[in-house]
C-alpha cells in the first residue's frame, strides 16, 4: 500500500449534519441527515445539486457521512447512470438520467426516494444521458438534450425548450449550473457560453470562445466513420451492448469510443461556476495541439447580463474533465493532457492534475507577466494516463483525485487515490486486494466515496486493452484525513457517476456498468442503488 501522512491536511467545516430523532424526507428515524445551507436559486438543505455536486463541481458535500450502509432499494435496472441523480426540494423525489435500449423508451425517471417506485418518466433522445437533471427552489427541473435546453415542472410538464443550434448547424450545451443571480450557465460544443433566463428559457447574454480568444478545437481522433466498432468486439460484449443501448450500440452518442478517445468538439464538458459567479471552461486552444482553460466574467445587471473575456491558461492537451472550483472561489482544477495518445498508451502520456490560484491570476501576480494568461501555480504528474473524471477540491485548495486506466494490466499496484496540497502530495493510497477505483468521488466532512472493482482480464483485446473476464464491483468509503479503507460494500455493476448523498444522509450510487458491458461473462444490472447509512 502507497500511502503518505501530511499534517497540514484539514477537514472541513460541518454545517447541518448528524443524526435525528425524527423521520427525515424519505428516510427512518435516528437515522444521518445531511443539509447544508445552500444558497438561491438552488433549494436550501439540498446536499447534491447536479454534475460533481454543485456549481463549481467541487465534489465536496459539507455534511458528515455514516461509516456503514445497508441497500436500501435496487430500481431502474437495465438502464445505465453516466450522471449522477438529483434530488427535489423536500427530498422526497430523487431525478435521473439513463440509457434505455427502446429508442422510445424513458431515459428521464422521477422516483420515490423512500421506495425507489416510479413517480413518472417521460422518453428523451439518448443525449440527456450525458448530463444530469438541476432543480431550483420552486422544484422545476432543467437540462440539457441535443441541441436543447429543457425546462419542466415538478409533476413533469413542460415549462419551455430553447434551441442553441443556429444556421442549420448543430451546437449541443454540455449540461448547466445555475450562477449567483438566478440565471443558468452552459456552454456548447461549439465553444458558445450562455446566460439563460430561467423563467423563460431566453438567452440573456453569450460569448464565443472561440471568437474571442482565437482559439481552436483540439486535435481528435474520429474513427466513428471509419470502423464497424460493434463487429470488432467480442459477441458477449455486442450482447451486452445491445441489451444497454439497443441496436445501433455505438452509433448512439451515448456509447461512441471515439468520442470516449477525444473526438469531441470545441467543448465536451460541463462549465464550471465560482462563488462570486465567474465561468471557467475547458476546451479548445491556441491551436490544434493544445487546449485551454478560460475564465469568462459576468457584467452588466442580474436583469441584463453581460460576459466578457478573463484569462485563459493554455493546457496539454483536450481534457476528460470539468473545471471544479473551491467553494470559497480561490482555487480551480483541471485534468490535463486527455489525448488520444495518452489514452490508448498509459506509459506514454503526459497527463496531469493542475491546480490555478484564481486570485493571482485576477490581481496577475501569478507567474505570466500577461494579464490575459494565467500560470499554474501547481500541478502533480499522473501515473496511470489522464483523468477519466474531475478531481475534487477543498477550500484550502487540497485536491482529492483518482488513478485509472483501462489497461489493467499496467500498474495494478499504482496508487488509486491521491491528495495533493500546493506543498506537493499529501498522502496517497493503492487499494488492497487489486481493486481499482472506477468512479467520480464525493467528499464528505469525514470519508471519500465511490466505487471500485476487482477485474479479471480476458486474453480477448481491442487497441491493445484486454476485456475483463468479469468484475467484482463495490462502493468503497475511505477515510477523509488520511486516506485509509473504512468500508467496502459489495454492489451490482460499475459505477462512473458521482455517487450522491441525499438530505437523509441516504447514499445513492448510479450504476453504468461499462466493466460490465465489456465482460465476457458478466451481463450488466444496472440502475440506481439506494443505501442506508446504518449506526455502528
Amino acid at each position: 500500500m502507497l500511502q503518505r501522512r501530511h499534517a497540514a491536511f484539514l477537514l472541513g467545516p460541518v454545517l447541518a449534519c448528524g443524526t435525528s430523532s425524527s423521520d427525515q424526507a424519505g428516510g427512518e428515524s435516528d437515522s444521518f441527515y445531511c443539509r447544508p445551507e445552500q444558497s438561491m436559486p438552488y433549494a436550501d438543505g439540498i446536499p447534491y445539486l447536479g454534475v460533481h455536486a454543485d456549481a463549481g463541481n467541487s465534489d465536496v458535500v459539507a455534511c458528515q457521512s455514516a461509516d456503514n450502509f445497508d441497500q436500501r432499494w435496487h430500481a431502474l435496472t437495465g438502464m445505465g447512470l453516466a450522471q449522477p441523480n438529483t434530488f427535489s426540494p423536500d427530498g422526497l423525489v430523487t431525478y435521473a438520467t439513463t440509457t434505455h435500449p427502446d429508442p422510445e423508451g424513458c431515459r428521464l425517471w422521477a422516483l420515490d426516494t423512500a421506495t425507489g417506485d416510479v413517480r413518472w418518466c417521460q422518453s428523451f433522445p439518448p443525449s440527456i444521458g450525458q448530463g444530469a437533471v438541476e432543480v431550483d427552489e420552486a422544484g422545476h427541473l432543467y437540462f440539457t438534450v441535443g441541441d436543447t435546453m429543457v425546462s419542466l415542472t415538478a409533476d413533469g410538464d413542460s415549462r419551455w425548450s430553447t434551441s442553441f443550434s443556429t444556421g442549420g448547424e448543430m451546437d449541443a450545451p454540455w449540461g448547466l449550473h445555475f450562477t449567483p443571480d438566478g440565471h443558468i450557465a452552459t456552454v456548447t460544443t461549439g465553444g458558445v457560453v450562455h446566460l439563460v433566463d430561467r423563467v423563460d428559457g431566453t438567452s440573456l447574454s453569450s460569448l464565443s470562445i472561440a471568437e474571442e480568444w482565437g482559439f481552436v478545437a483540439p486535435e481528435s481522433l474520429d474513427i466513428s466513420g471509419e470502423l464497424d466498432l460493434l463487429s470488432l468486439l467480442p459477441q458477449a460484449v455486442q450482447d451486452n451492448v445491445v441489451e444497454v443501448w439497443g441496436e445501433g450500440g455505438e452509433g448512439d452518442e451515448s456509447f461512441s469510443l471515439a468520442g470516449f478517445l477525444g473526438a469531441g468538439g470545441f467543448v465536451d464538458n460541463t462549465l464550471g461556476v465560482d462563488a462570486s459567479g465567474r465561468l471557467y471552461i475547458i476546451g479548445g486552444g491556441p491551436d490544434e495541439a493544445h487546449g485551454a482553460l478560460v475564465q469568462v466574467r459576468v457584467g452588466g445587471t442580474p436583469q441584463a447580463p453581460t460576459l466578457k473575456a478573463g484569462w485563459a491558461a493554455t493546457t496539454i492537451g483536450g481534457s476528460a474533465t470539468s473545471p471544479s472550483i473551491s467553494a470559497d472561489g480561490r482555487f480551480v482544477v483541471i485534468g490535463d493532457g486527455s489525448t488520444t495518445a495518452a489514452i490508448l498508451s498509459s506509459s506514454a502520456s503526459d497527463a496531469r492534475v493542475r491546480v490555478a490560484d484564481i486570485h493571482a491570476c485576477d490581481e496577475n501576480t501569478d507567474t505570466d507577466p500577461d494579464p490575459g494568461l494565467c500560470a499554474f501555480a501547481f500541478e502533480e504528474a499522473l501515473e496511470r494516463g489522464p483523468l477519466p473524471g474531475s478531481p475534487a477540491i477543498l477550500p484550502d485548495g487540497t485536491v482529492i483525485f483518482y488513478e485509472f486506466s483501462l489497461d489493467f494490466a499496467f500498474g495494478p499496484a499504482r496508487r488509486d487515490m491521491v491528495a495533493l496540497g500546493p506543498d506537493g502530495v499529501l498522502w496517497e493510497l493503492a487499494l488492497p486486494g487489486d481493486l481499482d477505483w472506477n468512479s467520480v468521488i464525493t467528499v464528505t466532512d469525514t470519508h471519500i466515496i465511490g466505487t471500485a472493482s476487482r477485474v479479471t482480464l480476458s486474453e480477448e483485446s481491442l487497441l491493445g486493452l484486454h476485456f475483463p473476464v468479469q468484475t467484482e464491483d463495490y462502493l468503497v468509503l475511505l477515510d477523509r484525513e488520511d486516506g485509509h479503507l473504512v468500508r467496502t460494500i459489495p454492489i451490482a455493476d460499475d459505477s462512473s457517476a458521482t455517487v450522491t448523498i441525499g438530505p437523509d444522509g441516504a447514499l445513492y450510487v448510479g450504476v453504468y456498468g461499462l466493466l460490465s458491458v465489456l465482460s465476457i461473462e458478466d451481463r450488466p444490472e444496472l440502475g440506481l442503488v439506494r443505501l442506508d447509512p446504518v449506526a455502528d
